[in-house]
């Protein structure tokens, strides 16, 4: 089958076989290193402060190099940074296969830079590509980032323990991302035009003063704050509460399984039921498995389920708010850009800092987990807001543009 249309623009089949290769990669090159993090610490002599530092510090790029993804957009044009991006995520991937301290903290921040352009242009992608479509392919384009999620933390032991150890482990994630960028190549040559030519009618100015923008920034900061603080502590409270570590990881393992289908499935019943009971039903089988895991900890596998499923569904939802508020596939990646510089800063590092203080503080999870069931209130109110049927406006600093041309429908990327 081609790769193009008669037309010259890339076939459907194209795009959406390079936006699964995308989203599939997003998180293994992350989520490999947590299994085997003790390893990595006594291999290259790190410091309980250097571990966490290590660990915070792809949350970290994915915030703050997520603030200027949507410029480089703008410029080279959408599937031109999103080759840059693998690129950055391949050279990140290989520079660990030096084991030293350097090359693992370099080799994270290229990594997470590389993923950070990837996860804001991945609406714009959609949203460019097919949109008449957005929650289905958003549901699509979230699955497989759930699925590399749960692949890359399942299978990193095994896969250490065959390779010859944690750095020949990492390394090979570089694979899956090399046939990405290979199926990306072709489709930034085909459909990728610089921003001035391209888009000329391309929201100019800033989206800090649309009210709609902050509401959808506020939802993925808190389902960002959920996701992270289940990652990071999920394992050491359920050990606290009489499980055995491998017991533990193996139920973390079986939440990120879990968050596929619920983010498969949450953008598919948006377009029976809308937005607003999906976020609400989220919002209260996040509280209840919370709470359950607190007051019945002896069905830890029911709650650690119920919980994946509101990851995945929390996050698709996010997305899909990324694209339904969205006029055009510039305000989307504009949009984005927003949305998660700061929820990823705010939640994915104030969140599991704040879980530790407060465990450190009280010597017990009561605290903790009843927190995290009342932070599912604002996050309602949040998804809420999101759910109004309209578009985010940017603040405009020049003279206004020209009104924007109706997206074009089909598999063109329209940059």
């Amino acid at each position: 089958m081609s790769d193009h249309s008669s037309s010259g623009r890339p076939s459907t089949m194209a795009i959406t076989v390079g936006l699964f290769l995308l989203a599939l990669n997003l998180r293994p090159a992350l989520g490999a290193v947590s299994p085997v993090l003790n390893d990595i610490q006594g291999s290259l002599n790190l410091s309980d402060s250097a571990v966490s530092l290590l660990t915070t510090l792809p949350v970290v790029c994915l915030g703050v190099f997520a603030a200027v993804s949507p410029a480089l957009s703008r410029r080279l044009g959408t599937p031109v940074a999103l080759v840059l991006g693998f690129v950055l995520l391949i050279a990140g991937i290989l520079i660990r296969l030096e084991t030293a301290a350097w090359a693992m903290f370099l080799g994270t921040a290229l990594a997470g830079a590389g993923l950070a352009i990837g996860n804001v242009l991945m609406p714009a992608v959609i949203k460019s590509a097919f949109p008449d479509r957005v929650r289905l392919y958003t549901g699509i384009a979230t699955a497989a980032l759930s699925a590399g999620a749960a692949l890359s933390a399942g299978i990193a032991v095994p896969l250490r323990d065959s390779v010859g150890g944690w750095s020949n482990s990492l390394a090979l994630w570089a694979l899956p991302a090399a046939v990405g960028l290979l199926v990306w190549l072709p489709l930034s040559k085909r459909s990728s035009r610089p921003a001035a030519a391209a888009a000329p009618t391309g929201d100019k100015g800033s989206l800090l003063g649309d009210a709609m923008a902050w509401q959808v920034t506020g939802y993925l900061a808190l389902r960002a704050l959920a996701y992270f603080t289940a990652l990071g502590w999920l394992p050491t409270v359920l050990v606290d509460f009489g499980y055995s570590n491998s017991s533990a990881g193996a139920m973390l393992s079986l939440a990120m399984l879990i968050s596929v289908p619920g983010a498969l499935v949450a953008p598919v019943l948006v377009g029976r039921s809308g937005t607003a009971p999906i976020v609400t039903v989220i919002a209260v089988a996040g509280a209840a498995s919370l709470l359950g895991l607190l007051f019945l900890p002896g069905a830890a596998v029911l709650w650690v389920a119920l919980l994946g499923l509101t990851l995945g569904a929390g996050h698709a939802m996010a997305l899909t708010f990324i694209g339904l508020r969205s006029e055009n596939p510039q305000t989307a990646a504009q949009l984005s850009g927003m949305v998660q510089t700061i929820g990823y800063l705010v939640g994915g590092i104030a969140g599991p800092l704040l879980l530790g203080l407060l465990h450190g503080a009280t010597d017990s999870w009561t605290v903790s987990l009843v927190l995290l069931a009342v932070f599912t209130l604002p996050e309602l109110v949040f998804g809420l807001c999101s759910s109004r049927n309209r578009f985010v406006r940017a603040r405009r600093t020049a003279r206004r543009p020209a009104a924007a041309p109706a997206p074009t429908p089909g598999p063109a990327l329209v940059d």
